[in-house]
């Protein structure tokens, strides 16, 4: 599975998003769109992250770019301006899951489909429960 977190401006968040994402089984953490902050002190605090947990970490200029390198079977863009669940059962390592610094725009939106988590949470709690949802359907299936 690809985790992929688009239009981060705060170093923390992302710092917290990767802390989160490397404490469970992910083929690749993506950046797309780092800004400020996030991208000056944040990247660097991620890079040697991934370097120390042996995880791997793509860093791109934008949500297109990643999606044209890795050609994933399914996107999930999660936002919570819709009602759609996420379907766990459609999740394999093809499978490229994206959260939002900050909404999507309708040209992001077009990339794959709008699914929500967790209304009102925030980023870095969605993605704890995605993750964590996944792990216990993985261990269900065993």
């Amino acid at each position: 599975m690809i985790v992929v977190y688009h239009n981060v401006h705060s170093q923390i968040k992302l710092e917290e998003f990767a802390r989160t994402v490397f404490a469970y089984d992910v083929d690749l953490f993506v950046v797309s769109k780092a800004t400020g902050v996030a991208a000056q002190g944040g990247i660097p605090y991620v890079s040697r992250l991934a370097f120390e947990k042996n995880k791997k970490v793509l860093i791109v200029k934008d949500i297109f770019d990643a999606v044209e390198l890795l050609k994933p079977k399914k996107i999930y863009l999660v936002t919570d301006d819709v009602e759609k669940e996420i379907n766990f059962k459609d999740i394999d390592s093809s499978t490229m899951i994206v959260f939002f610094g900050s909404y999507p725009v309708d040209r992001e939106r077009e990339l794959g489909e709008c699914v929500t988590v967790k209304r009102d949470a925030s980023e870095i709690a969605e993605v704890g429960i995605v993750l964590e949802k996944i792990k216990d359907q993985s261990r269900s299936t065993l």
